[in-house]
């Protein structure tokens, strides 16, 4: 909204002086803070002290403060603005006009005419006084020169103490040191040499990869004679031991001419490879039947319970810290709404999930139960009469009818209603005890080993899960769900801030990778 501002200036001899200023914005700050867009220097008015915005339509006046501001002499805190409303401040006095030259909405603003010197902020461009008798230019010179002799005094009385030079503070990963400068600095006025820290840190050299013979010969050195101290830095402020700076890595992988198998990733916003993801196995081998699109139907899936919609986060849990995703469990993730029931007659009676032999003897022994029991419909209530005891014929005849049903029953789970919803079923032709095959499900965890990337710092109120990993359109358990880098670029940008636009925050090799790979020596 334009708001229109009419400064009046009334002097000694009664006349009027007008100064129009047309503001473009949605709201108009006001108090002592020379941030504010209307200053006001009454010493009791807060440095933010009101604010004049639009809000559906209707311009407000809203303070924080409980006194201060009164609205046609009445004290208010928000009130609506129309034309003729008169603001006091302090001693500056607002009027609300008629709009002209295209604002939208104008005010007068002028001093009250019983205003009192005595409120106004002194003038920052009055001439200031001396000290005890002293002119400003003899003062300052005085003050520079014992500066100047302090700057060449104090590190000339350093020299009675234990250390020449007092060095910057130590890390805390360091404290263990304390002050014994010899554990690092082997010789005195020198850099602190590599043997120093590999005698604590038992770390590789940066390398190249093997040869493609995998012969396990020794890999050739990359870094040649870039140092420690290049990338860990000691005694700064703030203490920093990982040099952050995007040349740290960028020197290498500008070009392929720096030797080794070096991808080109000098910078992410547009010298960086798309995204390589690791998977234990081809996808198509998961053995897992999974369809994220109907699960994520904003209508809803149908469940024991009735249709309800399905959130990401029931079944992707993060784990402490966020970096990972805890492992789905069909014991906390799908039984909800996946039963494992197989007898109508006892909806609430399920099979183990898990081993098909055990899903096959549950079966039996329910069967063998019920044919053996007392209820009405037991082979031995239909053979035995009254004080004759069940023969093992009998018996032996239940439990080929328990066998009979508890097979019945299995295939239907593991070939039709159960089982092979999401798993891949076979059936074995060897007359095996148990003539079902579950294969087992093989899913990838951890897709990018290589980078460090942690949900937790990504949970913000602009992010969904859906907005990077695409799952409510994806139809197949072997999709990756892997953003592209062009997603990631969206807020992640050059480690060079000037390159980057308003939503991109600079960002660094080091913020994404690090250079120590446990497991893998160092990470070429």
């Amino acid at each position: 909204m334009k708001f229109l501002i009419r400064f009046i200036t009334r002097n000694a001899a009664g006349g009027v002086e007008y100064n129009d200023k047309i503001i473009d914005a949605t709201t108009i700050t006001m108090g002592r803070a020379t941030d504010q867009t209307l200053h006001l220097r009454d010493k009791r008015v807060r440095l933010q002290h009101a604010r004049i915005e639009a809000d559906a339509g209707q311009v407000r006046l809203t303070t924080g403060t409980q006194s201060g501001v009164t609205v046609n002499g009445r004290s208010q805190t928000d009130a609506r603005l129309v034309v003729g409303d008169v603001v006091e401040i302090g001693s500056n006095v607002l009027k609300v006009i008629a709009t002209e030259r295209g604002a939208g909405f104008a005010f007068s603003f002028e001093l009250s005419s019983d205003a009192s010197a005595e409120h106004f902020v002194a003038d920052w461009s009055s001439d200031a006084t001396g000290l005890a008798g002293w002119s400003k230019r003899r003062l300052s010179w005085t003050i520079a020169a014992v500066v100047l002799l302090l700057a060449a005094v104090l590190p000339s009385l350093n020299l009675l103490s234990k250390n020449v030079l007092q060095a910057g503070p130590i890390h805390a990963a360091h404290s263990s040191i304390g002050e014994d400068c010899s554990t690092c600095h082997v010789t005195p006025f020198q850099r602190v040499p590599d043997a120093a820290c590999v005698a604590c840190h038992s770390v590789a050299r940066h390398v190249a990869v093997p040869d493609d013979d995998n012969s396990g010969g020794e890999p050739g050195a990359v870094l040649g004679e870039v140092r420690c101290a290049t990338c860990h830095l000691e005694h700064n402020e703030p203490p920093q031991l990982v040099n952050q700076h995007q040349a740290l890595c960028a020197d290498c992988h500008a070009s392929s001419e720096a030797g080794g198998d070096l991808e080109i990733a000098a910078d992410f916003l547009d010298l960086h490879p798309e995204f390589s993801i690791s998977l234990l196995q081809a996808p198509e081998e998961t053995n897992l039947q999974f369809d994220h699109a109907t699960h994520l139907d904003a209508a809803g899936i149908v469940t024991p319970d009735g249709r309800r919609v399905v959130e990401c986060v029931e079944c992707h849990v993060a784990e402490t810290g966020g970096a990972r995703m805890l492992p789905i469990s069909m014991v906390d993730h799908c039984s909800g709404c996946h039963t494992l029931a197989f007898d109508p007659d006892e909806p609430t009676r399920e099979v183990p999930h898990g081993n098909p032999a055990d899903v096959l003897q549950t079966l039996l022994e329910y069967y063998s139960a019920r044919l053996l029991g007392a209820d009405a419909d037991a082979v031995e209530q239909r053979v035995r009469r009254p004080g004759q005891t069940l023969t093992r014929a009998d018996r032996d005849r239940a439990a080929a009818e328990a066998r009979v049903q508890a097979l019945k029953v299995a295939e239907d789970l593991f070939l039709r209603r159960a089982c092979a919803n999401c798993h891949v079923v076979s059936v074995s032709d060897s007359g095996a005890a148990v003539p079902w095959d579950v294969a087992p499900v093989k899913l990838t965890t951890v897709f990018l080993p290589q980078a460090g990337f942690t949900h937790a710092a990504h949970r913000t109120e602009v992010t969904s899960c859906d907005g990077c990993h695409k799952a409510s359109t994806s139809t197949s358990a072997d999709d990756s769900l892997i953003p592209d880098i062009d997603s990631c670029r969206t807020c992640h940008g050059s480690g060079i801030a000037s390159r980057n636009n308003a939503a991109q925050i600079p960002s660094t090799c080091v913020m994404c990778h690090s250079f120590h790979v446990d497991a893998l020596g160092l990470h070429p």
